[in-house]
């Protein structure tokens, strides 16, 4: 459970993370590259108010990865891709 609600807590910051780095880094650059963008950025913003927990970063990982994931494979994130009708 306590996963579920780590993954819950996190997510809108990810989410939020995804879509910036996506949108303003150069096209062509490493999914990991952008990734440690992501969670520098959300450690960063943390150590201003409460730090993020390092049982927490793994997580925070596995969760970037399930956003990317999803919109890359929902077209979201078409990487200068003609977008396909259905």
């Amino acid at each position: 459970m306590s996963k579920f609600l780590a993954f819950l807590n996190w997510f809108p910051y990810v989410l939020a993370g995804v879509v910036a780095v996506e949108a303003a880094v150069a096209p062509g650059t490493p999914g990991a590259t952008k990734k440690s963008i992501i969670l520098n950025s959300i450690t960063a913003a943390t150590q201003v108010g409460v730090q993020v927990p390092e049982s927490h970063v793994a997580e925070i990982s596995a969760v970037i990865d399930s956003v990317v994931s999803a919109l890359n494979t929902s077209g979201v994130f078409n990487h200068g891709q003609p977008a396909v009708a259905a």
